[in-house]
């Protein structure tokens, strides 16, 4: 009964935040060489924030060669909580994440792809269903991926087990998207987090080092219909991510201190 009158003084002091209009939420999407994805990615993102007053979605062109800066430099946003921001030459997937990073004002973060395999509105949903647990316990929340190909889990379940006998750890489907944490983790990230796609592990190596709970949602994929895929896509891309998350396990391995707080 007592945790119940908790949970209700909580939720009522949060909404009371959220109708002051302070910014709760911040939602991080790179986009590399997605121009034509763009229009209906922007579209979506109007409408959610339409319906979330303390929602802000932070776009940013990740070094792009397709012309999304020119189709970007033109679109005028409808609200100052729809950000652009632009990295003139792209690093890594992971350098576009840390660079929205900079710019969110949000509670609690979250990054996802632009490639629309995702649908954002999935965050917000799972953001509201766990307000609770995401703003007062010691957990992120990450997506988990359905109806993949049995060669996509192959190589999810190999990378999740080698992580897991390394690190003495429990992650799965660790490229899965979103991710979501609170702001406190923004400045361990920006300053050691690889500017790759492993940026994803580092953030759940930091989680589960530190003691926060993963927890996952299942989220189902939908199939890439404009643009290439710029990581794990192809098989080649699948052998050169494994090769280039092997390194990075190993080289974190000899030196994993400044996973922890300090």
């Amino acid at each position: 009964m007592l945790f119940k009158s908790l949970k209700v003084m909580a939720h009522q002091k949060i909404f009371k935040k959220m109708r002051n209009n302070k910014i709760d939420l911040s939602i991080i999407i790179p986009s590399y060489n997605e121009k034509n994805n763009l229009k209906f990615l922007i579209n979506k993102s109007n409408k959610l924030i339409s319906k979330n007053k303390t929602l802000e979605i932070i776009l940013v062109d990740n070094g792009s060669t397709d012309g999304t800066k020119n189709f970007l430099q033109f679109l005028k946003p409808p609200s100052t909580r729809l950000k652009i921001v632009r990295v003139k030459k792209n690093i890594g997937y992971g350098y576009g994440i840390k660079y929205g990073l900079k710019h969110a004002n949000g509670e609690i973060v979250s990054w996802t792809h632009a490639d629309l395999q995702f649908d954002i509105n999935d965050i917000v949903k799972f953001y509201q269903k766990n307000l609770i647990l995401i703003k007062f316990k010691k957990i992120i929340i990450k997506g988990s991926r359905k109806n993949r190909s049995i060669l996509d889990i192959f190589f999810t379940k190999g990378m999740s087990v080698l992580v897991n006998l390394i690190f003495n750890t429990n992650i799965n489907d660790i490229n899965a998207q979103p991710k979501m944490f609170k702001k406190k983790m923004i400045k361990k990230i920006i300053n050691y987090a690889p500017n790759d796609f492993s940026i994803d592990l580092f953030l759940l190596l930091l989680s589960s080092k530190n003691g926060y709970k993963i927890k996952e949602f299942p989220l189902r994929v939908s199939k890439r219909t404009k643009d290439k895929a710029k990581g794990g896509g192809s098989i080649l891309g699948k052998i050169k991510l494994t090769f280039s998350t092997l390194r990075y396990i190993f080289s974190l391995k000899l030196n994993d201190n400044y996973l922890l707080w300090k």
